[in-house]
């Protein structure tokens, strides 16, 4: 797996983004904490999440259609370079007056990253080659678990020591950082689209854009392997977010612990998460990756329903380290059959999509969640959340085809849109 590395595209963009997504949970951990002492409102700390997932909610999709018509480099390097003076915003909130900056500076960061995300996921193909993807994916599961044990800890420590003002030009910096590393890359030639209509006029404006973005969804809808990618993982990102939601009363009430207990149970799982990105690029190459996907999301769902029973246990610890090895391994591969199920044309809709799915899923389970936790009690929600991941595990087994990597490049949806395709604008 770390042979990878010797492909100079792939390591610069993985060494530009581990240092980048640890200056985003820098900030994740230090901004909360930051509104909240400025304000003393859980309520204002709230809006600071919400107006963060509008974009996703909304933008996804159509950010997607860019991703596919623009140069995807040029355009990540002047994502990092918007995020760059965003974040930099935060400086002058000095007061509770200044939190209106703290919102816009959330909104439009989530907005820019609209762009980037999808664009970061279409180029990985490019860079290392359909036989190397799952390895590379797997080097990506293990930077997001380390980000994720690095940032948390060096968060709190610098918002500690050297106060908000250290945090946001760490993760400013970060961008920058990420920014040059993408300079450097040499992308190869983006394979083009030939069509019985290429001496057509290229639709542009508006309307081209609403063209691409009807074809992508149609190539989700159309593909069989896509659509029901798509409806497993909504399943599980609605069974993630109640999760998400519950997990402090799930530690506060259940497990009679408080914030120290919480940092132990996601440290537990981000050694998980490390543990499974080493063994998916391991070993994942043994088993079809609809398979790990599958078994993943049943494996986490039955470790949620485990705890929920036994919330007092010593094994409570070990668990969720279960828990992140199952959740690298569905969520690497599930990214991997997203890539190989999609052409070069199409990978931004496909996913800006997702970010779009996974948005709407995770508000609809929030809500749920809260709205029903005291109606129904914390126990059956929780318990419910397991079910939800059970159930897209056994969805994925049963429903997702195989495929077959030589046939992906001319899926069977993307002849009946190619009147709609508006090709890459480099």
């Amino acid at each position: 797996m770390l042979k990878i590395f010797r492909q100079r595209n792939f390591s610069l963009l993985w060494v530009g983004q581990f240092i980048s997504i640890i200056g985003d949970w820098v900030l994740f951990i230090a901004l909360p904490f930051y509104t909240y002492s400025l304000t003393g409102s859980v309520l204002a700390t709230g809006v600071m999440f919400i107006v963060s997932t509008l974009p996703r909610l909304v933008l996804g999709s159509l950010a997607g259609v860019y991703v596919d018509r623009w140069d995807r480099k040029r355009l990540m390097i002047m994502a990092d370079l918007l995020r760059v003076l965003l974040i930099l915003m935060l400086l002058f909130v000095r007061s509770r007056d200044g939190l209106w900056l703290i919102y816009v500076s959330a909104f439009l960061e989530s907005t820019v990253s609209q762009f980037f995300n999808p664009a970061k996921s279409a180029i990985i193909p490019l860079l290392v080659g359909e036989k190397d993807l799952l390895a590379a994916n797997s080097l990506n599961g293990l930077s997001d678990a380390l980000t994720r044990l690095l940032g948390s800890a060096l968060g709190g420590v610098l918002m500690g020591w050297l106060g908000f003002s250290s945090v946001v030009l760490l993760d400013a910096g970060s961008f920058l950082f990420s920014a040059l590393m993408i300079i450097l890359i040499v992308m190869p030639i983006r394979p083009v689209l030939q069509t019985t209509v290429a001496d057509a006029p290229a639709a542009e404006g508006f309307l081209g854009v609403w063209r691409d973005w009807v074809a992508g969804l149609k190539l989700v809808k159309g593909e069989h392997l896509q659509l029901m990618l798509f409806i497993v993982l909504g399943v599980a990102f609605l069974g993630d977010s109640m999760i998400t939601v519950l997990i402090v009363p799930l530690v506060k009430v259940l497990m009679g612990g408080g914030a120290q207990l919480l940092g132990w149970l996601m440290m537990a799982q981000g050694v998980g998460g490390l543990l499974g990105g080493l063994l998916v690029g391991q070993f994942g190459k043994r088993f079809p990756s609809r398979r790990i996907t599958a078994l993943g999301l049943v494996l986490t769902g039955i470790v949620i329903l485990v705890i929920v029973s036994i919330p007092h246990s010593a094994w409570v610890l070990p668990l969720m380290a279960v828990a992140g090895v199952a959740a690298s391994a569905w969520l690497i591969c599930s990214e991997t059959l997203l890539q190989l199920g999609a052409s070069d044309q199409f990978r931004g809709r496909i996913f800006g999509t997702l970010g779009t799915t996974s948005a709407l899923a995770s508000l609809v389970g929030m809500l749920l969640a809260g709205a029903l936790a005291d109606l129904l009690g914390l126990v059956l929600i929780l318990c419910i959340s397991g079910s939800l991941y059970i159930i897209s595990g056994l969805m994925a087994w049963v429903m997702l085809p195989k495929i077959q990597p030589s046939q992906v490049d001319q899926p069977a949806a993307l002849e009946k849109d190619l009147s709609n395709y508006q090709a890459p604008v480099n």
